[in-house]
């Protein structure tokens, strides 16, 4: 139960800096994505169950307050939680680059996805969906050093319990 108000903290406070601070502090017009930063540290502080687990109710938090389709966002960060999860078994280094180009690599993942997934609906052009993701992982990899490790730290420190069998 604590770590699941841990982590809705981590939604809610990611939620609310994303609306209000960061939300003024366009680059080139874009929006960093401090949920998919998020995603990303639990997944790497939990494994892929979690990770997957913490995407999606994630994404449906940010469907459901920054006017998106239903599910788009829950579906990308869901599938980000799971990959970044599963690619932690690999990662052997801990050297700050290897983390910055995991979350680099995963905020352009989401963008992307999720910018193909809204050309299928027909609400996006392929040129916004190309320009944005660079930007935003650019973005997300100026505010990683100061939300990463912080929401890494508070994922390690609240483990999940194992599930308990009949």
């Amino acid at each position: 139960m604590r770590r699941v108000l841990v982590l809705a903290a981590v939604v809610v406070v990611g939620v609310l800096l994303e609306t209000t601070v960061l939300g003024e502090l366009r680059l080139a017009g874009v929006r960093p994505d401090l949920l998919v930063l998020s995603v990303v540290a639990v997944a790497m502080a939990s494994g892929p169950v979690s990770g997957a687990a913490f995407g999606f109710s994630a994404g449906l938090v940010a469907d459901l307050l920054f006017d998106l389709p239903v599910g788009v966002s829950a579906l990308v960060y869901t599938a980000v939680g799971f990959a970044v999860g599963i690619a932690r078994v690999y990662m052997t280094s801990q050297l700050p680059l290897v983390h910055l180009v995991l979350v680099g690599a995963a905020s352009l993942a989401s963008v992307w996805c999720s910018g193909l997934l809204l050309r299928v609906f027909d609400l996006v052009s392929w040129e916004t969906v190309a320009r944005a993701g660079p930007l935003v992982a650019l973005y997300n990899l100026l505010l990683a050093p100061f939300v990463y490790p912080v929401v890494r730290a508070l994922a390690e420190r609240v483990p999940a319990k194992p599930a308990q069998r009949w």
